[in-house]
């Protein structure tokens, strides 16, 4: 294994026929490249599927109001109704499966302003579970909490945005104090840029967020509510406990049970069923089609090193003639191979990395991705492992012209033309 003189006759054989030496690598080459590069695409769909539900939980549930289609004691259909808090609380106590349940209201795009600077934002109005169920990162002070809700308080958590264009110093805002039309809010918390793929209501990145209980007081509202989402326990698919929820709303708003129209939402758990279905589709595919071009590069290397053996048969009854082993021809033409394969597979990994690195900056610099831009490469591990797979497969199918030449007689062989 250790025999310098040894691998530098091997070397020498490989260099001497080099059309056939590069035929032989190239396969080789080709087959971990594009496993590289395939395998390097299909992981970065999956992180980019996955990155775009950001903190949302996959366990919850968004609940919406539609008019009636079924007459029900009394009520026609086409009725127009809303959830109000009445719903929330029954929900949190009749449905012990339920982790989180928050309310949200819609408060309309507002005029804005702080000193000079002005804009026109969207208003939202939450109750605190809201930031259990969607965490939005915060890089300054804090969410809404339960005694704004109570208290009404005329305070405020602004999107990212927002402070960029109202302080454009880049100074904490909080405790300072922005006009919203005629009335004044002291802002507690600023929004980081989370997940902007899926927005229920409104873009965090500008909206401002208030108490839901202030918005339902500035609009008379009552205790009138927008959306209600819900959360589940850990162990509990939402999907067994939506229909809960929708017969308690339908039974305090006088709504058939049968209405399907009445009460819409919008389940995130089923769709995230449907992506991770779909990216292991990806994922089998990436690796049937990986695979299959590794072993066309193991067959192209068995199938060279015959020929390589048909060449070589003279030398190989010669050896045999003067009394050389047959395992020293044996393991010759395996460390060929060896040698050949590790060199292209090296290379061939090196270019696929390489050209992922060259796609990753081309996409981010040609979309809108930007710093969201999920990393378009393979692990480590799989490279290793991918060049691993496709050595001990050369070797294997450097096994098959290794038996060809120990059939070779060393009379035959010298007289072989």
């Amino acid at each position: 294994m250790f025999d310098l003189d040894r691998w530098k006759e091997i070397w020498e054989t490989i260099a001497r026929n080099r059309k056939r030496s590069i035929m032989t690598g190239l396969g080789v080459f080709w087959g971990i490249f594009m496993f590289t590069v395939m395998m390097g695409f299909g992981m970065w769909l999956g992180r980019t599927a996955l990155s775009s539900l950001g903190s949302y939980s996959t366990n919850t549930t968004y609940f919406f109001t539609d008019q009636t289609s079924i007459p029900y004691q009394g009520m026609p259909s086409g009725r127009w109704w809303n959830f109000d808090m009445h719903d929330l609380e029954a929900i949190r106590q009749q449905v012990p499966d339920i982790k989180y349940a928050a309310a949200m209201n819609w408060g309309g795009s507002q005029k804005v302003s702080h000193n000079e600077r002005k804009g026109e934002y969207y208003l939202m109005g939450y109750t605190p579970d809201f930031q259990k169920i969607n965490p939005q990162p915060l890089k300054f002070g804090r969410f809404i909490n339960q005694p704004d809700m109570e208290g009404k308080r005329k305070v405020c958590v602004i999107g990212g945005q927002i402070w960029k264009e109202l302080f454009p110093g880049g100074e904490n805002p909080v405790g300072e104090v922005i006009k919203m039309n005629d009335l004044y809010l002291t802002v507690v918390g600023v929004m980081e840029r989370g997940s902007t793929s899926i927005n229920i209501g409104s873009n965090p990145e500008t909206t401002i967020a208030v108490p839901n209980s202030l918005v339902q007081q500035l609009w008379n509202e009552g205790s009138s509510v927008d959306m209600i989402t819900i959360m589940a326990e850990d162990d509990v698919r939402i999907q067994d406990i939506e229909e809960k929820c929708k017969r308690i709303i339908a039974a305090n708003h006088i709504i058939s049970p049968d209405d399907k129209k009445a009460i819409s939402g919008f389940n995130l758990g089923e769709q995230f069923e449907k992506v991770n279905g779909l990216l292991n589709g990806i994922s089998l595919l990436t690796w049937i089609v990986g695979l299959g071009t590794l072993l066309a590069g193991i067959v192209g290397v068995s199938n060279i090193m015959l020929v390589i053996v048909r060449e070589r048969t003279q030398e190989i009854g010669v050896r045999r003639a003067i009394g050389a082993r047959p395992w020293s021809i044996i393991s010759q033409i395996l460390s060929e191979s060896f040698l050949l394969t590790f060199i292209a597979g090296i290379l061939g990994l090196a270019a696929g990395v390489g050209a992922l690195s060259v796609f990753e900056k081309l996409i981010a610099a040609t979309t809108e991705l930007g710093s969201d831009m999920q990393p378009l490469q393979i692990s480590f591990g799989l490279g290793i492992t991918a060049t691993l797979i496709i050595i001990a497969g050369s070797l294997l199918a450097g096994i098959i012209p290794a038996s060809r030449a120990m059939k070779i007689k060393a009379v035959d062989a010298i007289r072989e033309e």
